[in-house]
């Protein structure tokens, strides 16, 4: 009997998928960490140690024009560096920005690229110094395929919310499309981490909240991904034990240097979590709804949230009660049914004491935009690692419930 070589590598990739690794997980996490008040002056010995001879320091340009900036720039030139400051991050970053970008990191002959900012500022530098020689449309840009860089690369983060100096993720909008584009890759994780509470102390109330719900986002959906892991848990459950605590004195006064700390640390440790495990549902959503109605990442989010856990207990209400431990509404007695609509109404509390929104109302949003918002999501790599499975018709059933502003009772 001939046997066809289709035949052949049919039966040797069902060998190889029997041997693969039983509950097996990789883990990935940025080479350095520096973390603690004014560390920023650390930041020349660490550039050295990893070699760096030039750097690109991409910033954003708010953050630039306040002076934030100049801890680094002296650090750097103090250390015997080359610098060349890119400071054209103004709002999230586009296609359009990230070839600006990647044309002063040719001019410069930098070899390493240093983001300091918002999620906005880190996301640009990641995507200047990775995706430099690509020349195709960001769409067809393969998940995963990103896997080395030809230059350094490093995220100092002067808000506590994207987690995006730990991660292996950028997200660039498509200026043709008008959509957000996740792209994902083990080069996209940060050479260099480093974490300075001093850089955040000035931030305002608004913003501080907007990105504390964000850090949030992350840590609860990554704890009840699919793609789990026993790591990713741990660092996803400790942030938000650390969250609930500290995010309300934090918007409250933001002046307190140990609070700004806990932040930082706490959306580095969800960042790591989603990083390696994956988000959900509510992620999904929010890149459609935050690209085409001009809504902050963070706001989309703190308004999705409730609304997405609501739906997704009916697949994770055990994962959604740990939650519950976690933020510390829990009680003895409970059963796991009550804790996961405690750890819900609890997030909920949590978004209306910061003042923030809680419905999509006033945004700009009408029904007839549901259908083309709900593909869109269902093709959002975020939905990977959703508890529940979804479906267009769902997702347009949970937007007309964030509009009307109800969380619903029931699982369904």
């Amino acid at each position: 009997m001939t046997v066809s070589s289709n035949e052949i590598a049919s039966i040797v990739q069902q060998t190889l998928q029997q041997y693969q690794p039983y509950r097996g997980f990789t883990f990935r996490s940025p080479s350095i960490t520096v973390t603690g008040g004014h560390c920023v002056n650390q930041l020349g010995e660490v550039l050295n140690e990893l070699g760096a001879t030039h750097v690109l320091l991409v910033a954003d340009k708010v953050v630039h024009q306040l002076g934030l900036t100049k801890g680094c720039e002296t650090a750097i030139t103090l250390a015997g560096l080359g610098l060349t400051v890119f400071s054209d991050v103004d709002g999230e970053p586009d296609s359009t920005l990230i070839a600006h970008g990647q044309t002063c990191l040719e001019q410069s002959n930098a070899d390493f690229v240093l983001g300091i900012g918002g999620g906005s500022a880190l996301d640009a530098a990641k995507a200047i110094a990775v995706i430099g020689d690509y020349r195709g449309p960001l769409t067809q840009l393969k998940v995963g395929g990103i896997a080395s860089r030809r230059v350094g690369l490093g995220a100092i983060p002067t808000t506590a919310g994207t987690g995006s100096e730990v991660t292996d993720i950028t997200v660039i909008k498509d200026i043709t499309l008008d959509i957000k584009v996740p792209v994902k890759g083990p080069a996209l994780v940060p050479d260099l981490a480093l974490l300075d509470p001093a850089l955040m102390l000035n931030v305002p109330a608004g913003i501080t909240a907007a990105t504390g719900i964000d850090t949030l986002t992350h840590a609860i959906e990554s704890y009840v991904s699919r793609l789990s892991n026993p790591l990713s848990k741990a660092y996803a459950y400790h942030s938000i034990e650390t969250l609930i605590k500290a995010l309300p004195i934090a918007v409250g006064y933001g002046h307190d240097m140990d609070k700004r700390y806990d932040m930082a640390v706490a959306a580095y440790k969800a960042g790591l979590a989603f990083s390696n495990a994956g988000l959900g549902l509510t992620h999904a959503i929010a890149h459609q709804v935050g690209a085409r109605y001009h809504l902050a990442h963070g706001v989309a989010n703190a308004i999705l949230l409730p609304y997405v856990m609501a739906f997704n207990a009916l697949s994770c209400e055990a994962g959604y009660a740990e939650v519950a431990n976690a933020l510390g509404v829990s009680r003895e007695g409970m059963t796991s049914r009550e804790k996961c609509r405690a750890a819900i109404l609890a997030v909920r509390q949590l978004v209306m004491d910061l003042g923030l929104p809680t419905s999509l109302t006033g945004v700009g949003m009408t029904e007839s935009d549901f259908p083309q918002l709900a593909e869109q999501a269902m093709k959002d790599i975020c939905l990977q690692g959703n508890p529940r499975q979804v479906t267009s018709s769902q997702i347009i059933a949970l937007l007309k419930q964030v509009m009307g502003g109800q969380l619903p009772e029931g699982y369904c």
